[in-house]
């Protein structure tokens, strides 16, 4: 099973985004993790670590985030990992909404990570 991650700063983004996703995709295993625990703007690693083990023990997982600072708490969360979860866990420099849009479609369709990664690609941000 293929699960999709979106962590932001906001749970209001990761929420819409999913309810995107859904609208188009709607068998597709979708997390999300926005905020702090205490409902605040921001990155948790907490969370995000705890969301992306669970979904990594269950297969593969695609992560997208929204800025710099999720990105960085998506990075240590992986790495946080067990190395066996690492090779599970593709973390993604697409745009958030699109790229969760597009993901979701490609792995309704039984897309594995690596193929839904390469269709994502074009969503990438310059940096």
């Amino acid at each position: 099973m293929v699960s999709l991650l979106l962590l932001s700063h906001s749970p209001k983004i990761v929420e819409g985004a999913r309810d995107l996703a859904l609208e188009m995709a709607g068998g597709t295993n979708i997390i999300t993790v926005g905020g702090t625990k205490s409902g605040a703007l921001g990155a948790d690693f907490d969370r995000s670590f705890e969301a992306m083990q669970k979904a990594a023990e269950q297969g593969e997982v695609i992560v997208l985030v929204d800025i710099g600072s999720t990105h960085m708490t998506a990075q240590m969360a992986k790495e946080a990992l067990d190395e066996a979860l690492q090779e599970r866990v593709f973390l993604s420099d697409a745009a958030l909404v699109e790229g969760a849009l597009v993901a979701a479609v490609s792995i309704s369709g039984s897309g594995d990570a690596k193929s839904v990664i390469a269709e994502i690609e074009e969503f990438v941000l310059p940096k």
